[in-house]
């Protein structure tokens, strides 16, 4: 039942279960960090066949939910870069995000990736496995309650944390492009003789990519003032579980 839990929250937890980690090595650290938890977390009765089915799945049901909201601040980032590159005009330069196996905007894969970098160097990986093991102790192995309030509550939460965020921090940078665009517009209409296209692109790219090492600088504070909010919205969600 560890196990379980363990390794659904690695498979969806981005820095652990990325497409570019080996599913061999995702397994091998739910089982060393399931024996470290064994000796503490037990079950109080030894349930029959058909009542262990059950549990397992709510195991596994609790750990994705875990993985999932735990990944809310990668996806903020991302959908920072997504709006800088639709401003910029780098939207349709999409490439392959391999931790999503998806198509990203460059700029929000480079915000995606210097945060996941962030978040292992500043040692963050121990204050989630601290979190998944707190988990333990609010919902007991075997004691996982499923109720559907709580799925419209994370949607609502990932929703309104992820876009709110996001636009509040890209906002300086959508209005510096925005107020390229006017000055742009007024000089295309008051001198025609100028090729805008040949002026404005070069300004407005190099104007973006100047916000963005202003704003790279800024993701730390970022992470620091939104992951208490996050950890406390978290542990509010898995009580839900009990």
């Amino acid at each position: 039942m560890i196990f379980l839990r363990l390794f659904s929250f690695i498979s969806v937890f981005q820095p652990f279960g990325g497409r570019f980690i080996p599913v061999s090595i995702r397994l091998l650290l739910a089982i060393s960090i399931g024996l470290a938890f064994s000796h503490i977390y037990i079950l109080k009765d030894l349930p029959d066949i058909n009542f262990l089915i059950l549990i397992s799945v709510k195991e596994i049901i609790i750990g994705l939910v875990i993985g999932f909201l735990a990944n809310i601040i990668f996806y903020t980032l991302q959908v920072i870069g997504q709006m800088i590159d639709f401003q910029v005009g780098l939207s349709m330069a999409n490439i392959v995000n391999p931790a999503f196996d998806i198509q990203v905007s460059p700029i929000g894969d480079l915000f995606f990736v210097f945060g996941m970098l962030l978040f292992l160097v500043t040692g963050g990986y121990t204050q989630i496995i601290e979190g998944i093991a707190y988990s333990f102790n609010i919902v007991p192995v075997g004691e996982v309650s499923i109720n559907g309030d709580i799925f419209v509550y994370a949607f609502k939460l990932i929703g309104n944390f992820v876009f709110q965020v996001a636009l509040r921090f890209s906002a300086p940078v959508i209005t510096i492009l925005l107020l390229v665009d006017v000055i742009t517009g007024i000089i295309a209409r008051t001198v025609p003789q100028i090729n805008i296209f040949i002026v404005g692109l070069p300004l407005k790219t190099g104007l973006a990519f100047l916000s963005i090492l202003l704003l790279i600088g800024s993701i730390p504070d970022l992470m620091n003032r939104e992951m208490p909010y996050l950890l406390k919205e978290l542990i509010y969600i898995i009580r839900s579980f009990r």
